[in-house]
């Protein structure tokens, strides 16, 4: 796994602090994996997310705080290691129990990884000025052009051979 090395200006990320951005990178890279493709973290969805945190997302902090806490008690509890040290099967068994809501300590566990869930796919397919879907990846992953200017109706749900875009302003009309 690539260290976590994409950061804001200000050389640290918006909400985020270095280690649950470790742990937020591991668990988005099992959500997400890479495999002959880019996964989550290639992406960009970790960034998409701190990014998201630090403004329209915010009222999630606690949760994530929170959340990635019990990541790593769980870990050192189930495993007697740090998550972002262990074994993938053992990430995606202990990522199971915060799906099912099975974590002693954390009744939030389900609702957490739900939101990390969403979030992370968001991350992979949102539009790129949001923070994610870095070099249009995501879209490219499943075929879709983007917010293509003039894109007839016609052609909605039918696949077509274009590069994708990310928005863009339509042209200025000549009078």
């Amino acid at each position: 796994m690539r260290s976590t090395t994409n950061k804001s200006p200000a050389g640290s990320f918006k909400a985020l602090n270095p280690t649950e951005a470790r742990i937020l990178e591991a668990i988005a890279g099992r959500i997400f994996p890479a495999t002959e493709t880019p996964g989550a973290v290639e992406i960009g969805a970790v960034d998409y997310i701190d990014q998201a945190l630090a403004g329209d997302y915010g009222h999630f902090r606690a949760l994530y705080r929170n959340g990635l806490r019990a990541v790593e008690r769980h870990a050192r509890e189930k495993f007697a290691g740090r998550f972002t040290d262990l074994k993938d099967h053992e990430k995606d068994d202990l990522l199971a129990d915060f799906e099912s809501g099975q974590v002693q300590g954390f009744k939030n566990a389900a609702n957490f990884f739900e939101t990390v869930r969403c979030h992370v796919l968001e991350g992979v397919f949102c539009e790129p000025h949001y923070g994610g879907n870095k070099d249009l990846i995501g879209w490219r992953l499943v075929g879709f052009p983007g917010q293509q200017y003039g894109y007839p109706d016609a052609c909605i749900n039918t696949l077509v051979d274009l590069e994708p875009v990310a928005t863009v302003e339509p042209p200025v009309e000549k009078k």
